[in-house]
């Protein structure tokens, strides 16, 4: 029996208590009841919120199977299929879904070379190394190849990979998916062969419209060339030879970057603009069979800044084109000579732009060979014993040993071009 009955069994047979033991007894009765109504309380708490967390435990269990139910739907729309591997084991493991993108028998265990028997021959090389790859990699990657099925046909799939380490940092597991993208594939190419033939046709277009723009500019310079060009295939051969010297510019090493195949383009079609600006000047001194005097010099002179303004003002509509602005370059600058004795602006060297250097020279040349009202055609040894005497005067050194080491192929195309 405890104290607390045996205390109570003395106050029910009149034993007198002190005061002490009465409040003693009333203390520990009271300090039970709370310890048991406490105890009650806290016990149905535990029991509701077991209940409660019980219950969201099942609605979680509820969504999950859910989420897997409609991720294992989402998979077979997409023809996504699921493969696992465990290189400790060795064991691999394919979803229903990767089956039947396969067209295989779920009941046929998943294996690397079953896998491989379906890759393309075309395809099997690379798909075998990237596979022995796939063992020291811990980065994600994904690739696409073909699948050829037993019955022919042909399926293109995206292989996507994950590797996932231990806590020793060893690679342990790899997973991944593969999706059936023989349709998307499909719209692939054939998008890419309705850009391909889009931009044929445009390129087309844009050939068209630029060859017409080129032979109505060639037909307003030849026009204007007419005036004191006896042959009128000026434009043509001094075209020609700026071609040629640029092709020639590209074997040097410090010009082989910037003369490129679009710059040797550029200056076959921009040279032709080089006297424009002689449809300004009259024709008793553009015409005139003796020499000129100072005066009229002066005038021929204004001839480069007349071409080079007549450009400038409409590359103000065409911003950035480089046709008119190495036209203007040309135009402005192809009497300049490499001593700083030329016009208008008398630069020298390096100073000058490349192009007008070229033009220079295939311009003079052009004019020693050609008749004029004023002289005889020189030959071809006279022309080129008086260009080489202007090297480091009148002409870039550089062009002049090109021209000289190439004089025959000059010789041949002025002749081509008679």
């Amino acid at each position: 029996m405890s104290n607390r009955d045996l205390r109570l069994q003395k106050i029910l047979s009149n034993d007198p208590l002190s005061d002490r033991d009465i409040k003693a007894y009333a203390l520990e009765s009271f300090a039970t009841e709370i310890d048991y109504r406490i105890q009650t309380e806290l016990l149905m708490k535990l029991i509701l919120d077991h209940s409660s967390i019980a219950k969201r435990i099942e609605r979680l269990n509820e969504e999950l199977l859910q989420s897997r139910a409609m991720l294992s739907e989402a998979q077979e729309i997409a023809q996504l299929g699921r493969w696992d591997i465990h290189p400790t084991s060795g064991s691999m493991t394919w979803s229903k879904s990767m089956y039947d993108l396969l067209e295989l028998d779920p009941s046929v265990p998943a294996s690397s070379d079953l896998f491989f028997s379906l890759v393309h021959p075309d395809d099997l090389q690379s798909v075998t190394q990237m596979f022995s790859q796939m063992f020291i990699t811990q980065e994600p990657w994904s690739t696409r190849y073909r699948l050829l099925m037993k019955n022919g046909t042909i399926k293109w799939i995206h292989l996507r990979l994950h590797a996932r380490s231990s806590a020793e940092g060893i690679l342990d597991h790899f997973y991944g998916t593969i999706q059936d993208i023989t349709e998307m594939k499909k719209a692939e190419d054939e998008l890419r062969r309705y850009s391909e033939h889009l931009e044929h046709m445009v390129e087309e277009k844009v050939a068209e419209i630029s060859s017409s723009q080129m032979a109505t500019i060639y037909a307003l310079i030849k026009l204007a060339e007419s005036r004191d060009d006896d042959t009128g295939l000026h434009i043509e051969r001094t075209a020609s030879f700026c071609r040629l010297l640029a092709l020639q510019l590209q074997s040097v090493p410090e010009y082989s970057r910037y003369v490129t195949a679009k710059f040797v383009d550029t200056i076959y079609k921009a040279s032709p603009l080089h006297d424009i600006g002689k449809v300004g000047i009259p024709d008793k001194i553009l015409l005139k069979p003796g020499q000129l005097t100072d005066d009229e010099f002066a005038i021929m002179k204004t001839h480069v800044q007349v071409g080079h303004d007549t450009l400038a003002t409409v590359a103000q509509q065409y911003d950035g084109n480089e046709f008119l602005k190495m036209g203007m370059e040309i135009a402005l600058y192809h009497h300049e000579k490499w001593d700083g004795s030329g016009y208008p602006q008398g630069l020298a060297g390096d100073a000058i732009p490349l192009s007008a250097r070229i033009m220079a020279l295939a311009d003079v040349y052009d004019a020693l060979r050609s008749q004029r009202v004023y002289k005889e055609a020189f030959s071809h040894k006279k022309s080129v014993e008086i260009i080489r005497s202007g090297q480091g005067k009148h002409f870039d050194p550089l062009l002049v040993d090109l021209f000289v080491r190439h004089q025959d192929e000059f010789e041949a195309l002025y002749q081509s071009m008679q």
